[in-house]
């Protein structure tokens, strides 16, 4: 890898970015540290409080997605902003289209097909985002520290790592997704992590008008 990311770079490094994000966000949610933002304000105050302090809060990720992919582009200027917008709009697109996905399969698929999707499906959807977080934050790094050329080589060898450790302790990397245990967060997960960057690369790679 050498000049300017791909756009399967980008994506996955948006993919890695965007993930790690909102795991935090859940994770301060769960260790309580949302509840001590709202404690600085007076009680009567909480209602208005929440209203502005979610939005804020969720729009935290979008602006790290964007903010991430906009410096490792390597364009000038910097589009910041627009991939912030990006993410955001992608992140939307893809929540509406999880949504109406989810709905569909809840009414069509057949019993059996639909308990063997909710049986299997975390594990999958878990190894998988490991894999592709990992594998973007080294990509990350790669880009950072100009050695490039190392990141896809670093992506194998945790491919590898990963799949290893899956199989000799599965219960402790499960237990990552923990914070991520309610509807509402998986949701917002998977729509930032995957809707998010091909936004955010979207419109990064717009600027120029490069093909996406």
């Amino acid at each position: 890898m050498s000049g300017q990311p791909g756009f399967w770079e980008l994506v996955v490094a948006g993919i890695a970015v965007g993930g790690t994000a909102v795991w935090v966000v859940a994770a301060a949610a769960r260790v309580g540290l949302l509840r001590m933002l709202l404690d600085v304000f007076p009680p009567s105050t909480w209602d208005t409080v929440t209203w502005g302090l979610i939005p804020l809060v969720l729009l935290v990720p979008p602006l790290l997605q964007g903010g991430v992919l906009a410096w490792l582009s390597g364009r000038r200027p910097r589009p910041v902003w627009r991939a912030v917008v990006g993410s955001v709009l992608g992140t939307l697109v893809a929540m509406a289209v999880f949504g109406a996905a989810l709905l569909v399969g809840l009414h069509h698929l057949p019993p059996r097909t639909l308990a063997v999707v909710v049986k299997t499906a975390p594990d999958v959807l878990i190894i998988l985002f490991i894999l592709l977080i990992v594998a973007g934050w080294l990509l990350v790094i790669a880009r950072a520290a100009r050695r490039a050329d190392l990141g896809r080589v670093a992506v194998l060898a945790v491919a590898v790592a990963v799949a290893v450790a899956w199989q000799r302790d599965h219960g402790q990397i499960v237990a990552l997704s923990y914070v991520l245990d309610r509807p509402e967060a998986n949701g917002f997960f998977a729509s930032v992590a995957i809707g998010g960057a091909l936004g955010t690369v979207w419109a990064v790679r717009r600027v120029r008008g490069e093909a996406v």
